[in-house]
């Protein structure tokens, strides 16, 4: 999936692309009213809820007024998702616009207005637009500044991410790390904890079914209803530490404890496909466009790494 990309207006229908990866927290602290401190800009805690408000504003308007309490998985709402991840969010959106900056890029005042301008012409009356803003909470200073981050940030990820043409050999080097043309068929039984892990291994050398395992102790429910299985799957289908060890297993195979984000997985490969069709030159616009997402990826891990970020 390739991040490159950001508009307001789909920050405006609840599409906002949110970093996975949380900031790092500096061992300093910031000062009382400050939320946050990204190298020498501040965000306050207004500014947060500023934000947060208007997030809520979006969401009871798109999903009802008792959305923002709406659970989303076990312990999460929706408000609470967005409480969670909106201060990495403005921390990256000021890491970005600074790497512009640095870029030489800028955005004049006629170019801020004809962007204000271009998104009026959404709405169809000067009542329309002002309903707009009064609707989701915001201000037009607000709007402006969300526009002028927005192009800034358009600009600089085009002249980083999106012009960059990767060689015939880069993609054919990514074709095979990610063995794009193969699918694996495997099973599961996903734990907390590597000793349960281990232990579901050696219960399984000592002739226990690995699938009445994965029905009895799997917390993945969905596939250990099934025995563990996952049925048919690419390696970019899976987080990457269970598709690294998954894919480098034979047929029959069980691996040893794989550690991913959401616990620990016992792995048995039960089956593998190759279609020849499938090619680097036949898949040239898909590697393309997962080459530019990794190429993001590590933009964004190098814009956090050299900064100074203290979290209160």
């Amino acid at each position: 999936m390739i991040k490159a990309k950001r508009t307001l207006a789909l920050a405006l229908a609840l599409c906002m692309t949110l970093i996975s990866a949380a900031c790092e927290k500096k061992t300093e602290t910031v000062g009382e009213g400050v939320k946050a401190k990204v190298n020498d800009t501040e965000i306050s805690q207004q500014e947060y809820d500023e934000h947060l408000a208007v997030y809520k504003k979006m969401v009871e308007t798109q999903y009802g007024a008792d959305a923002w309490n709406q659970e989303i998985s076990p312990g999460q709402t929706l408000g609470g998702y967005y409480e969670s991840t909106l201060l990495d969010q403005l921390i990256m959106d000021i890491l970005m616009t600074d790497a512009a900056a640095k870029e030489g890029i800028t955005m004049t005042d006629d170019e801020l207005n004809e962007e204000l301008t271009n998104f009026k012409a959404y709405l169809s009356t000067d009542e329309q637009y002002k309903s707009f803003l009064e609707g989701y909470g915001m201000s037009e200073e607000y709007l402006k500044k969300s526009l002028k981050n927005e192009y800034l940030i358009n600009h600089y990820l085009s002249v980083k991410i999106e012009n960059l043409q990767p060689t015939d050999e880069e993609l054919k080097t990514l074709f095979d790390d990610i063995k794009m043309n193969e699918q694996l068929r495997a099973s599961h039984i996903l734990v907390e904890t590597e000793e349960e892990a281990k232990s579901i291994i050696d219960r399984v050398n000592k002739g226990e079914s690995f699938e009445e395992l994965a029905k009895e102790l799997s917390v993945d429910k969905t596939s250990g209803a099934n025995g563990g299985d996952l049925d048919y799957f690419k390696y970019t289908d899976m987080v990457q530490p269970f598709s690294q060890a998954a894919f480098a297993m034979n047929v029959g195979e069980m691996s040893e404890p794989v550690k991913s984000e959401f616990g620990y997985h016992v792995i048995k490969v039960t089956d593998k496909k190759v279609d020849s069709e499938i090619t680097p030159e036949s898949k040239k616009m898909d590697l393309t466009e997962l080459y530019k997402s990794q190429k993001y990826e590590k933009l964004m891990e190098t814009l956090k790494d050299e900064a100074k970020i203290i979290k209160n």
